[in-house]
């Protein structure tokens, strides 16, 4: 008996930025398609019809710079964000309903996303904010960006942080008058002093939460994803989920470690970098975020400060050199465009080494020119880029607030990067954003289709991709990018892994009606629905 499936009745969409004029079914055999064209004409040995109502079908969704394992963990934490948090007596306030409150001092108060620019104050909080909800437990909230975080003195003292101790490398600590840290902590390398005396999870408590955040993704039409701050553990976390069920497939780039050694970390298996959830690459940070104020700009920002770049040449090479000999990715986290000139410079004549996906990537990209573009184009190097568009959406105040008016006329430039440059993907970096649900990929294709803020803000119109071409850089670009074999199009031998929507371009993920995988419906608004009540 045929195992075959046909499915009928849809506008589909192929992942290549228009929708298919003759095309309305498709048949599916043991998780590919095997078969597409007009309904008329489709094969009769089929077990079973799916009409699916003249929706609209597209390639599943590949968010391509996400933070799988923080959105997970963040049911710990509370949320610090707009429209919960919107001053900072309610950050406080919420702080006090963390189930951990009025504990002992050796449970967190932990918390994530505020936003110094949506808070009224119009200021970041400090430890002498945090101690008005605890004098004996820590605290420790991350910024939106989740490269910089504050907490309250007892935090301070159980890291070993006073007026003594000097900033690190890359990151500095906020101090009062007199010296002393007033728990203000600007960088990775300065948040992290405080977040890793929190202690590690389990094993089988990481398992557990991934595989709990399933739903999660599915209900946001995400088949494939990033780990972009990963570590080897990870991995075998990953794939003991989805030896339990967790459907959605993962590359994971390690944080580079090494230093200035190119053997600084333990080289990678076959075994590692193959497989639904692999090894995808290495990951350094060149710069800092631009609501912070700490990417590295040309123009100055309005308080006349460029940034600050986080990362040394030699760390660089060591890095690049190690990605080279371990055929993987090599990751950097650039914002500004003065970082972004430094990276175009160490790359300048260097050969790529993956032959099937770009050698190096460059996330976020806020600020970069035309020229930069094309010589990015040129290069002898191979360049992918994700941006996330969703920023200016949800931070546009914080944006206001830094930038020059100048400046604001230049971030994400969607278009101009999407006409020159293949390998380019919009993404989420969640939950590395002041919006409460910051991963929906609805809400960032809006926003580069509208380019209006949460707001109603316009900023840069004439940066705006059509809706067809929203879609293609969550599936079929994100793919150039990173690629997931057999997704990111609809076509014959790929996999089918698609979702379908309600309408041609929903504003929200509230259109969206299924998901389904390799065939199999793995995810329904109407489930939903009924789980939810």
């Amino acid at each position: 008996m045929s195992s075959a499936i046909l499915f009928r009745c849809a506008r589909l969409h192929d992942g290549c930025a228009f929708l298919l004029s003759t095309v309305n079914a498709f048949v599916v055999r043991d998780g590919r398609i095997v078969w597409m064209g007009n309904a008329d004409d489709a094969p009769k040995d089929v077990a079973k019809t799916v009409d699916l109502k003249g929706h609209t079908v597209t390639p599943a969704l590949c968010d391509v710079h996400t933070h799988p394992s923080w959105i997970a963990n963040q049911v710990h934490a509370v949320p610090c964000v707009a429209p919960v948090v919107n001053n900072i007596e309610e950050l406080l306030d919420a702080l006090r309903r963390h189930p951990n409150f009025g504990q002992d001092a050796t449970h967190w108060l932990t918390g994530f996303g505020y936003d110094e620019g949506k808070l009224a104050e119009h200021r970041t909080p400090t430890r002498h904010d945090l101690d008005r909800v605890s004098t004996t437990q820590p605290i420790f909230v991350k910024r939106s960006d989740c490269h910089s975080a504050i907490c309250n003195t007892v935090a301070l003292k159980v890291a070993g942080i006073y007026a003594t101790t000097p900033d690190p490398q890359g990151g500095r600590f906020g101090r009062d008058a007199d010296g002393t840290p007033n728990g203000i902590l600007t960088e990775f390398a300065a948040a992290s002093l405080v977040e890793r005396c929190m202690g590690e999870p389990t094993f089988e408590r990481d398992v557990e939460t991934l595989l709990a955040s399933a739903p999660h993704f599915l209900a946001r039409g995400i088949l494939s994803m990033t780990e972009m701050m990963a570590s080897r553990r990870q991995l075998d976390v990953y794939r003991e989920a989805a030896r339990r069920g967790f459907p959605i497939r993962c590359g994971l780039y390690l944080v580079w470690r090494g230093g200035t050694n190119p053997q600084g970390m333990p080289p990678l298996t076959d075994d590692e970098r193959t497989g639904d959830h692999f090894i995808a690459g290495v990951k350094v940070f060149a710069d800092g975020s631009v609501s912070g104020a700490t990417a590295a700009v040309h123009t100055p920002y309005r308080d006349g400060s460029q940034g600050m770049m986080t990362l040394t040449l030699a760390e660089l090479e060591a890095a690049t050199a190690y990605a080279r000999a371990n055929q993987v990715q090599m990751s950097v986290h650039v914002m500004g465009d003065r970082a972004i000139d430094a990276m175009l410079d160490f790359f300048d004549g260097q050969d790529p080494w993956l032959t099937d996906r770009p050698s190096v990537r460059l996330e976020h990209v806020t600020f970069l020119s035309e020229a930069q573009a094309v010589r990015m184009a040129r290069s002898s190097m191979s360049f992918g880029v994700t941006t996330q568009v969703i920023f200016a959406y949800a931070e546009i105040e914080g944006y206001r607030a830094v930038l020059t008016d100048d400046a604001m006329r230049r971030i994400y430039p969607v278009r101009t990067l999407m006409d020159i440059l293949p390998a380019l993907a919009l993404s989420s970096d969640a939950p590395a954003t002041a919006w409460a649900d910051p991963d929906d990929p609805f809400v960032s294709m809006t926003a580069a289709v509208t380019r209006q803020a949460w707001d109603g803000t316009d900023f840069v119109t004439q940066e705006a991709v059509t809706p067809e071409e929203a879609i293609a850089l969550y599936t079929s670009r994100a793919m150039a990018v990173l690629p997931f074999e057999g997704s990111g199009r609809l076509t014959v031998g790929s996999r089918a892994d698609f979702i379908e929507l309600e309408n041609a371009f929903p504003h929200d993920a509230s259109a969206l009606a299924s998901v389904w995988h390799q065939g199999h419906c793995v995810w329904s608004s109407t489930q939903a629905s009924d789980t939810s009540h």
